[in-house]
């Protein structure tokens, strides 16, 4: 089963469609795929993408070691 990764892009009361638009496409070309908008006057727009799973435990292990003892 796959891993994913997660993020939230909140849109602004001032952002224009055209605005919202382009920064969708962009997260888009990313590799990220939009699941869910919610809001009203602030937008907020839910993605995933498929975890690169070796750099997630690479990012981990990094934390780990700069972690204090």
């Amino acid at each position: 089963m796959p891993t994913y990764e997660y993020r939230l892009l909140q849109l602004p009361e001032s952002s224009s469609i055209t605005q919202a638009t382009s920064q969708i496409r962009r997260l888009a070309d990313e590799g990220w795929e939009p699941l869910f908008m919610s809001g009203d006057v602030q937008v907020n727009v839910l993605f995933r993408r498929e975890a690169d799973i070796s750099s997630a435990v690479m990012a981990e292990a990094a934390a780990t070691a700069e972690a204090p003892a």
